[in-house]
């Protein structure tokens, strides 16, 4: 379940923010403790909330999925989905780019290939951006990271949340 966010102004007008956390998200053999292993985390923010966030213990197929209603969001803002993720020192296998995509409930939807997470710097948290859309439809927003290199086992992700905010570009 998506849990509203902030409320921002944007030219004059509140726009809400949506954060979606680890558990409400479809993560491949998310609940299997040979590939991820789960760890509490207490998020430094207005009311300090205690999430639970998976740690990539090792995959070769590795599937994040999620979706939110258009409904919860301020109509005709332009939005951005968000995934913030961190690379721990063990990480290996990010050889080869992630597919992050983004489906409309009108059916169109964007993709793109990024090397991002091979570059990342290990123990912080950095901000991949899935991309942008402008609330107007009612309906499901979908998206997804897929790294579909089955032959190279990776390991060390550990995703933090999925934040739906404000695009001021």
């Amino acid at each position: 379940m998506a849990a509203a966010g902030f409320k921002l102004k944007s030219f004059g007008r509140e726009v809400k923010d949506l954060f979606i956390y680890p558990r409400d998200l479809q993560i491949t053999w998310g609940n299997d403790e040979r590939y991820w292993k789960w760890h509490w985390l207490l998020l430094k923010s207005q009311d300090y909330k205690d999430i639970e966030v998976p740690e990539l213990l090792q995959v070769c197929w590795l599937e994040i999925k999620g979706k939110f209603n258009m409904s919860q969001l301020t109509p005709n803002a332009k939005y951005e989905v968000v995934l913030v993720l961190m690379m721990l020192e063990s990480r290996s296998g990010w050889e080869h780019p992630v597919t992050l995509r983004l489906g409309m409930p009108n059916g169109n939807s964007t993709s793109r290939r990024s090397w991002e997470l091979k570059d990342m710097p290990v123990n912080e948290w950095k901000e991949l951006v899935v991309g942008s859309f402008t609330a107007s439809a009612r309906g499901d927003v979908t998206f997804s990271l897929l790294g579909d290199d089955k032959t190279h086992w990776k390991q060390g992700l550990v995703v933090k949340y999925v934040d739906v905010r404000p695009a001021y570009n």
